[in-house]
């Protein structure tokens, strides 16, 4: 998996758009959809750590260094566990904070 699929893929989980995204990071959307979409392999640190932070994951994962998906919203819970319904809701209300970033 490429940097760019990781970043679709995480776009895709949270329901973000590119101009959400171009939003929350300060990033052009036109650089964002290149990094998301491939058109370039050149994705500048600085770039790479602000997409990272909006999408929940590390610069690691993005690039591939960690290859596993980080649970970072379950992290936050001390280790108490979720069901699927309940993780789908957290991500749905998280996809609505970050929805009322952009009014």
């Amino acid at each position: 998996m490429t940097v760019s699929d990781r970043i679709r893929t995480q776009m895709n989980l949270l329901g973000l758009s590119y101009g959400e995204l171009a939003a929350a990071t300060g990033l052009a959307k036109s650089a964002i959809h290149r990094y998301a979409t491939g058109q370039t392999d050149k994705v500048p640190t600085e770039a790479l750590e602000k997409l990272a932070r909006a999408l929940g994951v590390t610069p690691a994962f993005l690039t591939g260094w960690e290859s596993e998906h980080p649970h970072t919203l379950a992290a936050h819970f001390e280790g108490e566990e979720f069901s699927e319904e309940e993780l789908k809701e957290i991500e749905d209300f998280v996809r609505f904070v970050k929805s009322k970033r952009t009014r």
